[in-house]
């Protein structure tokens, strides 16, 4: 009988903690995985390249969902850059076909590039 009742007495901790889970809103991190979509191609000078294992994110923060990685040893295409607190590039991997963002650090330059900003009228970002 008394485990039953601790058994009955779980469960409804269980449920009641669940319950204010669900009441609690999505974290403040969160919020900026939105609204930066496709962009144009605004950049094909080459000299940029994958660093090895450079995450993809589906949006410009560190703390959005991954959709992959590049590598060295395969293709890039870079559309133009954005800055949210760190130097961010949309890129496409053609080798595999997936597109997201990369930070400036998990890439590599063999030469200084400028590159227009994704949104339109603001100042191209210089990386050397």
């Amino acid at each position: 009988m008394r485990s039953r009742l601790l058994s009955i007495a779980s469960a409804l901790t269980l449920a009641v903690s669940g319950s204010v889970l669900a009441l609690i809103p999505a974290s403040p991190a969160s919020a900026h995985c939105d609204g930066h979509g496709q962009h144009p191609d605004r950049y094909s000078g080459g000299g940029i390249s994958w660093g090895d294992g450079t995450y993809i994110h589906a949006y410009p923060h560190r703390d959005c969902q991954s959709r992959g990685q590049g590598y060295p040893s395969q293709n890039i295409d870079v559309h133009c850059a954005t800055l949210t607190g760190d130097l961010w590039f949309f890129v496409r991997n053609t080798s595999t076909g997936i597109n997201g963002w990369a930070r400036r650090d998990a890439l590599r330059f063999s030469q200084t590039v400028t590159i227009a900003d994704c949104s339109n009228g603001l100042a191209p970002h210089r990386v050397a």
